[in-house]
């Protein structure tokens, strides 16, 4: 007798390699969510993403909050560069320093929609 404890030739069936295969598929679906899931549930309190602009189709500023500290990023088509590295505390006392008073924004808007509407301002809004 042989090792596969028959005499002949054994050849699994195919039905047994297409239930070995969606065996071992299910059980990696499975394993893939529960992972996910603890990802998730360990890294949402860490990281957010603060602002992002756009400054062409490929390239980008970001501003990322890591726990404590905030990062300004500039990613392009391959790579990656970090511009700064500064303590949250220090980025929104410079991010509420640098904010225009509400009032003020919504007042210029209004003069500038009433003296368009009057014929005059044609200068764009600076951006």
């Amino acid at each position: 007798m042989d090792a596969l404890g028959s005499g002949g030739n054994s050849v699994a069936s195919f039905w047994q390699v297409a239930g070995a295969l969606l065996t071992v598929l299910g059980l990696l679906v499975v394993a893939l969510k529960v992972l996910n899931r603890f990802q998730r549930q360990q890294g949402s309190d860490r990281t957010r993403i603060l602002q992002v602009r756009r400054l062409g189709p490929r390239r980008e500023l970001e501003v990322l909050q890591v726990d404590d500290d905030v990062y300004t990023l500039y990613r392009h088509d391959g790579g990656l560069a970090v511009l700064k590295c500064e303590a949250e505390a220090a980025y929104r006392a410079r991010a509420d320093a640098d904010a225009p008073a509400p009032s003020a924004t919504i007042l210029g808007r209004k003069l500038r929609a009433m003296a368009a509407a009057a014929g005059g301002g044609t200068r764009s809004p600076a951006p």
